[in-house]
């Protein structure tokens, strides 16, 4: 999966339908074994949500579960990933570890 692209947005791989989300909105990129989330000059941008507080990104690494919006709708790159049939999961015990299974 290393250097595999996805695009979210209502065109791309992963199809939003939402008057908020722009046609290419954001990009999930799988590098150095991370996921890299990008907003891809959005009208309404792509936040990472901490302490319910949206912090727009431009670029950044995320988790799978971490709680993301893109423009108004609210999600998580896991749940993203799953409409294209890639599971995505981490372990912190030693750091960072993403594992990517194709599913049926």
């Amino acid at each position: 999966m290393e250097g595999k692209t996805y695009i979210v947005g209502r065109e791309g791989h992963i199809y939003l339908n939402d008057p908020s989300v722009s046609r290419q909105h954001a990009e999930i990129k799988f590098v150095d074994g991370k996921i890299r989330l990008r907003d891809l000059n959005s009208s309404n941008g792509t936040y990472v949500l901490k302490d319910n507080q949206r912090v727009q990104v431009q670029e950044g690494y995320v988790k799978p579960t971490q709680p993301i919006a893109i423009g108004l709708r609210q999600c998580t790159v896991q749940s993203l990933l799953a409409n294209v049939g890639v599971h995505a999961s981490y372990s912190d015990a030693d750091g960072l570890t993403i594992a990517l299974e194709k599913q049926a």
